[in-house]
């Protein structure tokens, strides 16, 4: 659900923009490496995004003090000074544990999606399947392409298998399910557990570490 506060929206899906009230912004990014790190931050699957992640995905080695002095130096710094120029303020916070997105003033599609695919399986398990129903149908409107397309990194990467498992998992597998037992008017299940016949790897083995 879009709170009507926020004036900061992210669009990951199909695409990458960002705008404020509307009006697009941070359209010229200083270099795409810049850019990739940012888009690497945004991952609905992972909290914060941990310094053993960026220094591999980023610089393609372990975290040392000095690897990560130097992911402030390339990266940290220069991503501040860009985002507090284009946006006005500073999204990111910089914690011990590694980074993340400060999501109070932000709305960004990929987090609603993932939500909401993810409690649409929820109520389904549980057999609430017309409210599962519009779970689903809402969580396919917003899956409109993959995950930033274009743009490189491992832990982009990751994210993007990882969503798209979602989606084939929650809509092209669940979302039938809701229309036979929920929304037909025929057998309403209120078994708790549920299992869906697919070849597709399940949603409980995706990869939420981007490793």
């Amino acid at each position: 659900m879009i709170l009507f506060d926020i004036e900061l929206e992210i669009l990951t899906l199909g695409r990458f923009s960002i705008s404020v009230k509307g009006e697009p912004v941070a359209t010229d990014w200083p270099n795409e490496t810049l850019k990739a790190f940012f888009c690497s931050l945004l991952s609905p699957l992972a909290l914060v995004i941990t310094w053993e992640q960026i220094c591999r995905s980023m610089l393609g080695v372990p975290e040392t003090p000095a690897w990560r002095h130097r992911l402030e130096d390339i990266f940290i710094q220069p991503l501040n000074s860009f985002l507090i120029k284009e946006l006005g303020f500073n999204p990111i916070i910089i914690g011990h544990e590694g980074i993340r997105i400060d999501m109070h003033t932000i709305h960004m599609d990929t987090f609603e999606f993932h939500s909401t695919a993810v409690e649409g399986l929820r109520l389904l398990s549980h057999g609430d399947h017309t409210a599962a129903h519009e779970k689903l149908i809402r969580a396919k409107s917003l899956y409109v392409g993959c995950y930033l397309p274009g743009i490189p990194g491992k832990i982009i990467s990751n994210t993007r298998n990882d969503l798209e498992s979602l989606y084939l998992t929650a809509i092209l597998d669940a979302l039938p399910l809701t229309r036979v037992f929920g929304c037909s008017g025929l057998i309403r299940s209120s078994e708790p557990g549920l299992y869906l016949h697919t070849s597709r790897r399940p949603f409980q083995t995706m990869n939420y570490g981007h490793e």
